[in-house]
């Protein structure tokens, strides 16, 4: 016999529980599926894939040679800009021509930050070396 206000000891406390939970789940998947076809019907689009352009900078004592190894993109290159010490303004810089094969030399007689940027046809630009030399 249940005493009136108090659950008796092996009452069925959980019976709507799983029923939330499949509610819940449903609702989860449903908004999923709206955001990928939101994403599908608004034209979501991948972001382009980085230029294929090769420029190096080798170090040869206070020298530092920078090398165009053209590349699959160069036909879509307008300029390439070399940085000597990074690109804040101020520091050194210059352009190296677009055709492969073409060099330029500066020197410089500590270590420091270079940075290569290539510019392209509808004024993308792309880090095309960043490293210590």
């Amino acid at each position: 016999m249940a005493i009136p206000g108090i659950i008796p000891f092996m009452a069925d406390t959980d019976s709507g529980i799983s029923e939330v939970v499949s509610v819940l789940l449903m609702v989860a998947v449903v908004v999923a599926l709206a955001a990928i076809t939101a994403s599908t019907v608004f034209g979501m689009q991948m972001p382009e894939e980085p230029k294929t352009v090769v420029v190096t900078a080798t170090r040869s004592g206070d020298a530092i040679t920078f090398t165009n190894h053209g590349g699959m993109n160069m036909d879509r290159a307008v300029e390439i800009r070399c940085w000597i010490g990074g690109t804040q303004p101020g520091n050194e810089n210059f352009t190296l021509d677009i055709r492969a094969g073409a060099t330029g030399t500066r020197i410089v007689p500590d270590a420091t930050r270079i940075v290569v940027v290539g510019r392209f046809v509808g004024n993308e630009s792309w880090i095309l070396f960043d490293k210590t030399v």
